[in-house]
């Protein structure tokens, strides 16, 4: 058996402290009986008052309040069979995790403003799939294409610069691991979205998106930072920022390379945009998603529990009229003793 909200049955604590109560209330009554007179007068004023009854409401009320424990906490047992149909697409987010992607010029930085919007994007999902390749030097599969939303968020909040040793912003080996993710026996419903600053060391990206569009794949990108150059904060020394800096000692400044970024956009029949910091650009590229061609993914037979709590409610119900309709009262039996005579 489960409960869809389980939280409530901590409630049964509280069954030995309203049992302990009526303990209390019943010995209360019989102290005050004893205080008003004599056993045998006290006996006589309460010779109509069932003790045994009175035990019996309260035994009542407890059961009736532990049924309602259970139809709060919602039990769920036994199966249904659901037929689910979807529609949707394939979507990789490819995130660039770079140390330039450090930079704050996109508050709190790049990377972090990053993985916050395409946490919001995931949230709009219905029924398409996901997954995430991170990428500097080299890129690597962080989490494969799943329709676990759940577990692409948690892949996506461990990311950092610091997961991947090899430091640049490999574009072409990012677009290639995007490519691997998808079924290669499809040639459409497969879109990459790309997220860096552009800065393109190594690879011929735009070849990459090229191949990318012969297999059906379709890649936005977005370039994320500002078109003037910024430091790069590599660690934060008492309350001084230590920026990272080139074999001479000067400050490396990053910027935004927008041109290979549209150059690999259009290669691949998507669009390029640029990250302002709004938020607005992923939910624009969503729009131009949507506009794709979605696939009829396999129906699926799922099979779930059916929530059951009416029959505790039902039963308590039952156990609380029960209680009001018994009464303390004993039974006056009448003895037949004949007529009077005059």
């Amino acid at each position: 058996m489960l409960y869809r909200s389980p939280e409530f049955l901590y409630f049964l604590f509280a069954v030995p402290v309203l049992a302990f109560f009526y303990f209390l209330s019943f010995r209360w009554k019989r102290k005050m009986l004893r205080a008003f007179g004599e056993d045998k007068l006290t006996a006589k004023l309460s010779s109509m008052t069932s003790q045994g009854r009175q035990t019996t409401k309260a035994v009542l009320v407890i059961l009736a309040f532990v049924f309602i424990i259970f139809a709060l906490a919602r039990p769920m047992w036994g199966t249904r069979m659901e037929l689910v149909k979807r529609k949707g697409i394939d979507i990789v987010i490819a995130l660039d995790v770079s140390n330039s992607m450090l930079a704050e010029d996109i508050k709190p930085d790049r990377i972090k403003r990053a993985k916050y919007e395409i946490s919001r994007l995931i949230d709009k999902l219905k029924g398409d799939r996901i997954g995430v390749v991170a990428f500097a030097g080299v890129a690597f599969t962080q989490c494969p294409i799943t329709t676990d939303y759940g577990a692409v968020k948690m892949y996506l909040d461990i990311l950092e610069p610091s997961a991947i040793e090899a430091q640049g912003t490999a574009l072409g080996e990012a677009i290639k691991t995007s490519r691997r993710c998808f079924n290669q026996n499809e040639n459409k419903y497969k879109v990459i979205i790309l997220i860096t600053d552009g800065e393109d060391n190594e690879g011929s990206p735009v070849d990459e998106a090229k191949k990318a569009a012969e297999e059906g794949v379709v890649v936005f990108t977005l370039g994320i930072g500002t078109k003037g150059g910024v430091p790069i904060p590599m660690e934060k020394s008492g309350g001084n920022i230590i920026y990272k800096k080139d074999e001479s000692g000067n400050t490396v400044l990053t910027t935004l390379n927008e041109d290979v970024l549209e150059d690999v956009a259009a290669a691949a029949g998507g669009r390029y945009f640029h990250s302002t910091g709004s938020g607005l650009e992923l939910d624009r590229i969503y729009e131009e998603i949507n506009k794709i061609e979605k696939k009829e993914l396999q129906a699926q037979i799922f099979g779930r529990y059916n929530e059951q709590f009416g029959w505790p409610l039902a039963v308590a119900l039952f156990l609380l009229l029960l209680e009001y309709f018994l009464s303390s009262r004993k039974r006056k039996s009448v003895v037949w003793e004949g007529r009077f005579e005059q």
